[in-house]
């Protein structure tokens, strides 16, 4: 009887079109899945980047520290699971948006979001101003809290410039001591 095999067709067409990595071309079906990178480094407050990366980020830290600015990681690597995650809820409308599992730089450990509020707040100004410095830039437009490590191609400012182009302020000369 050709009736039930083609009900049993249907219903497994139905199924691979709802049940998300079961359909033809989808990221479940990929043979070549990357592994994680190699040698991740825990930030203070748990996050992890690329051990190249991680130094950078704890360098720009230090540097924004001294100026009195603090940069708090909310999210760093992650897995292609927490990808896909992140990814189908923003499908659904049910979260901020998020690259598609395989086309992030979170999976790459090269992506950090820094909570800095809006494009209006010191954190974000600083970041603006010297991330470039330690070769982290900002790559999603509509995203002023993610910064990318790219020193490769990551330009410095030119020489007595912020990375906005800005005059750096004047260094104070070093006092000398005058005991007499």
């Amino acid at each position: 009887m050709p009736f039930p095999r083609l009900r049993w067709s249907l219903l497994l067409a139905l199924v691979c079109l709802l049940v998300p990595g079961l359909a033809p071309g989808s990221d479940a079906t990929r043979k070549r899945v990357k592994p994680p990178p190699r040698k991740l480094v825990t930030l203070p407050g748990g996050e992890s980047l690329r051990h190249d990366a991680a130094a950078a980020f704890l360098r720009m830290s230090v540097s924004a520290r001294a100026e009195g600015i603090g940069l708090w990681v909310s999210s760093g690597y992650r897995t292609r699971w927490q990808q896909r995650l992140l990814y189908e809820r923003y499908r659904l409308g049910l979260g901020p948006r998020a690259a598609r599992p395989g086309q992030s730089n979170h999976q790459r450990g090269l992506a950090v979001d820094v909570a800095v509020g809006d494009e209006d707040t010191p954190t974000y100004r600083w970041l603006a101003a010297n991330a470039c410095l330690h070769g982290f830039r900002r790559t999603v437009p509509s995203e002023p809290w993610h910064w990318e490590y790219r020193p490769r191609t990551t330009r410095p400012p030119p020489v007595d410039t912020d990375c906005l182009g800005q005059p750096l302020p004047p260094k104070e000369p070093a006092r000398a001591n005058s005991s007499s």
